[in-house]
């Protein structure tokens, strides 16, 4: 122990050091989540298939079938690539039972934005750690029908 430091300051430090880190986490949590495409269904649920078929227009299938629920994702900033929407969605229709995808529309641009999220803790002798960050963006919202062959 330190002789200029009074009894206890270690302890205190290491509790604040490991309360930033903890924060600095969520943080960085709430991040990584954001990164990926959030999908939304509402609809009937079969038991999973391994193979979806993708439409874009309704005359190009030639298959009797049943619309068995619709989907779309989420507008995020950091999970707007349309090829990773497209992917999750697939995955998501296979989850659901679905045969195939129709497209219909292509996607609905929106802006989003978001004011921020932001915190600051006292470490030591009066430095402040604090993060802040908000994001205004274009997303793509795609919404689909999702089928079953008959």
């Amino acid at each position: 122990m330190s002789h200029n430091q009074p009894e206890g300051y270690f302890k205190l430090k290491n509790k604040n050091i490991m309360k930033t880190t903890f924060k600095l986490s969520v943080v960085l949590i709430i991040f990584i989540s954001a990164c990926s495409p959030k999908i939304n269904y509402i609809g009937n649920q079969y038991n999973p298939t391994s193979e979806v078929e993708l439409f874009f227009d309704s005359k190009d299938i030639k298959r009797e079938y049943t619309v068995m629920g619709f989907m779309q994702n989420e507008g995020r900033e950091f999970a707007n690539d349309p090829e990773d929407i497209k992917v999750a969605l697939i995955e998501e229709a296979k989850k659901r039972g679905a045969d195939a995808i129709l497209f219909g529309d292509g996607y609905q641009e929106l802006i989003n934005s978001t004011d921020g999220i932001g915190f600051g803790e006292k470490i030591g002798n009066g430095d402040v750690l604090g993060l802040n960050s908000g994001f205004v963006n274009r997303v793509k919202v795609f919404k689909v029908k999702l089928i079953k062959y008959q």
